[in-house]
């Protein structure tokens, strides 16, 4: 005789109610017992899907019929590439000729639908790429999905089913979001109760043949009774604006939207790119970054930072995003401003993701007064300059927010506490600190002058202070405030030339052939530190070292190797990729990561698969080695 369900099993946690599927599932099967009836587990299966519709017990046998059986593609389902910014969107756009289609990308459930001699035989869903779930009998619920195309031909059509918010609205107390309320509909045995949701299906492509443009495919599917996804045709110079466009529209839209998709208009040049194992180089997603709102903006203040640029900030209405109320977003720098038109009453949209601070993303509609950058620093009011993009501080003794905010970074990044912003602002008007160094001759008399500061806190400043006088290479040159010299960079620089005077007399040819340094970012930091020199000499002046890194290679620069930069491609047979740099590193060469003009060697290893390094190599005229011409060059050989 059956049980009922235990009192209280709708609250549940997802774990305990697929641990009961499973255990009911097991009873019915392999045990031949059922605990309880078929209606019991038809709720205990239908609660787990409201919370977790894509738990992988679900697609198992239960008492009543199989979920979903497996559905082969004839084509492969795959992901979209994805970008986040205008250059990446950009540098995508120039790989092929023509326009792209610019579509939402709608958060639903990818789907394929497959029709012969016109009619819809089976749906399924993007699954693994290859094989998807048997979703059949509840597409055929789905109003705007034909059941019946006036085309004789096998046909293949693709889309996104999606639940529309205004229906999600009148569940949402039961099911955590629009989309995985779709799938779980999808997965419902009881068809009724699928239709009953109110799915949607907006078409987004089809696989015939004879269609030379993508937008040509948008126009028959709706010949068919399809209901298209949006869609536009732009110049390739339009994308932004037309993403910009989706952002502004985001809180009108009827469904979720989580970016905007591109894709090269002309079939030829998609067929040319082709695709990878995991998606079509054709097209490509610009997704949103984080929740966003529209607000308004009324005001902009300009802050200065360690560089001497002034950062515009806007004050708008204030507005919900992640959580919590905003009232101020970064504008990013002066030529965001120029190139968004922004102008003061603007209604804009406001993004936000994760804790970072949120940023202007577009303009929705314009205002009515316009931005102008400010004549003088708001710090010391000396005289403003804009160069490009940026407005700076044309102070030629130094700013005093460009020094309180130097002071702030170098002591972040060494570990100095008990420095705030207030402290420093007071010490730098007092005349106590200018520079970093200045930090070395403080005095715990000179501290005790200022209100709130007793004998034992001056002390304790003055001890943290003395304790990080011994800083390990990699943090003293992050700490010295160059751009584009953060973390990454400065430890990439520690364990290549392990000293900090190697470091010093490293030129631009010498960097260039390090990981992630590219020929631009080689000239601005072999710049930025010889703009720093004074700094560092103030540093070792005051008493501060930077300590070698004790697990580096040997010090490029001495030995018979020295000058020299290695890339390996293909692969060595008598060692490893990583021993093999190890032994460059010990006789005074280095390890490059990439073909460059400045590269001395390219190393083949003998196993093959050299790849495209080769060729660049020689088009650059690199000297090529075997791998045995490269044993040899260890080994002394001329």
């Amino acid at each position: 005789m059956s049980a009922p369900l235990p009192e209280g099993w709708e609250a549940w946690p997802q774990a305990k109610l697929e641990a009961e599927v499973r255990r009911h599932n097991w009873l019915y099967w392999d045990r031949a017992a059922p605990e309880i009836s078929d209606y019991d587990y038809d709720r205990l299966v239908e609660r787990l899907r409201a919370v977790a519709p894509d738990a992988p017990v679900l697609s198992a046998l239960g008492p009543t019929e199989r979920l979903g059986a497996d559905v082969e593609h004839r084509h492969p389902m795959l992901s979209l590439d994805k970008c986040y910014d205008p250059d990446t969107l950009q540098k995508w756009a120039d790989k092929f000729a023509g326009d792209v289609v610019m579509t939402p990308k709608v958060d639903g459930v990818a789907a394929s639908l497959r029709y012969e001699d016109g009619r819809l035989i089976v749906a399924a869903t993007r699954g693994s790429g290859t094989v998807g779930e048997d979703i059949t009998a509840n597409v055929l619920r789905i109003p705007s999905v034909p059941k019946h195309i006036p085309v004789e031909r096998p046909v293949e059509v693709r889309g996104e089913i999606y639940l529309p918010l205004s229906k999600f609205a009148l569940v949402k107390d039961q099911f955590a979001n629009p989309r995985n309320t779709a799938a779980g509909a999808l997965k419902n045995k009881n068809a009724d109760r699928s239709e009953a949701m109110g799915l949607c299906f907006l078409a987004y492509d089809a696989l015939i043949d004879g269609a030379t443009r993508q937008i040509e495919k948008f126009a028959q599917l709706a010949q068919w009774g399809f209901t298209p996804v949006e869609h536009a045709l732009l110049p390739k110079d339009g994308m932004q604006a037309g993403y910009e466009r989706y952002v502004a529209r985001r809180a009108e839209l009827d469904y979720e939207i989580d970016g905007v998709v591109f894709r090269a208009d002309r079939l030829d040049e998609a067929a040319r790119l082709g695709a990878t194992s995991h998606h079509p180089r054709y097209a490509i997603a610009y997704k949103l970054q984080g929740d966003s709102a529209t607000t308004h903006l009324r005001q902009v203040e300009w802050s200065v930072s360690r560089s001497g640029a002034l950062t515009p900030v806007g004050i708008v209405d204030p507005v919900v995003l992640s959580g919590a109320t905003v009232t101020r977003i970064s504008l990013h720098n002066w030529g965001l401003v120029q190139s968004k038109k922004l102008s003061i009453n603007a209604e804009v949209v406001a993004m936000r993701r994760g804790g970072v601070i949120p940023y202007l993303e577009a303009v929705v509609t314009p205002g009515d007064t316009e931005i102008v950058p400010p004549a003088t620093c708001p710090s010391c009011d000396s005289p403003v300059r804009v160069e490009g993009d940026f407005v700076f501080c044309g102070s030629a003794t130094g700013c005093r927010m460009t020094a309180v905010g130097e002071l702030a970074h170098y002591a972040n990044t060494v570990g100095i506490e008990g420095f705030g912003e207030v402290w420093l602002e007071t010490l730098v008007d007092a005349g106590l600190l200018h520079t970093p160094a200045d930090f070395y001759r403080l005095r715990a008399a000179d501290l005790i002058e200022f209100d709130r500061m007793g004998e034992t806190l001056a002390q304790k400043l003055v001890d943290r202070v003395q304790a990080r006088r011994e800083i390990p290479l990699a943090v003293f040159l992050q700490s010295l405030g160059v751009p584009h010299l953060g973390r990454t960079a400065s430890q990439t620089l520690a364990r290549h030339f392990r000293t900090l005077r190697a470091v010093r007399e490293a030129k631009i040819e010498d960097l260039v052939g390090l990981p992630k340094f590219g020929e631009l970012l080689a000239t601005k930091v072999a710049e930025g530190l010889g703009a720093r020199a004074h700094l560092v000499d103030a540093l070792l002046a005051a008493g501060v070292s930077a300590t070698d890194d004790p697990g580096a290679p040997a010090a490029t620069g001495e030995g018979p190797l020295a000058g020299k930069s290695f890339l390996f491609t293909g692969t060595l047979a008598q060692m490893t990729r990583d021993e093999a740099q190890e032994k460059v590193a010990a006789l005074g060469g280095k390890a490059a990561s990439g073909v460059s003009k400045h590269l001395s060697y390219l190393v083949v290893g003998d196993e093959g698969k050299a790849g495209s390094k080769l060729q660049k190599a020689r088009d650059a005229g690199v000297t090529v080695l075997s791998e045995a011409e490269f044993l040899a060059l260890l080994a002394g050989d001329n």
